[in-house]
């Protein structure tokens, strides 16, 4: 198990991520993850998939920090993934956010700020903090309501 203070990363697609793609990622993480290293030492690693739209990947940085390099090959790997699964990992346009139900949606930002001014969306609804850094924040502070993540800068 990787510790509070482990690093992470979320990479949110944007499109559901289908079971017949989970299951590739599924069989081509773990090599990668298992080989991935930092200046010639292992690095301690997992990674999950969350709602068919994020892509979790952390480092336990207790026994190993991930240096610039390994980062660079990480974020390469990930856009291999995007482009054989035919999946955006990268576009920061894209809000990830619950309304009324359980049922995650995912909105362009001029959607986003639309669904705002309509009242759609209020601060009381979740969203998905994706700029979080440390797996202790991933459990505290990724699903929030919008009052409480940088996502409150849109209500204005």
């Amino acid at each position: 198990m990787l510790s509070d203070s482990s690093k992470l990363w979320v990479f949110q697609s944007d499109k559901i991520i289908s079971p017949s793609n989970q299951k590739l990622l599924i069989n081509e993480i773990p090599p990668f993850l298992n080989d991935w290293s930092s200046h010639g030492a292992e690095i301690k690693s997992s990674f999950e998939i969350r709602y068919d739209l994020f892509l979790i990947v952390s480092v336990d940085e207790e026994i190993n920090s991930a240096s610039g390099c390994s980062i660079d090959k990480l974020t390469n790997f990930i856009i291999h993934l995007s482009n054989e699964i035919g999946v955006d990992f990268f576009n920061r346009l894209n809000i990830a956010y619950k309304a009324d139900s359980e049922k995650i949606n995912l909105q362009s930002l001029s959607d986003f700020k639309t669904l705002i001014s309509e009242g759609k969306i209020n601060e009381e609804s979740i969203v998905f903090n994706n700029l979080i850094k440390t797996k202790k924040d991933y459990i505290e502070h990724w699903e929030v309501q919008l009052k409480n993540s940088w996502h409150k800068t849109l209500l204005t």
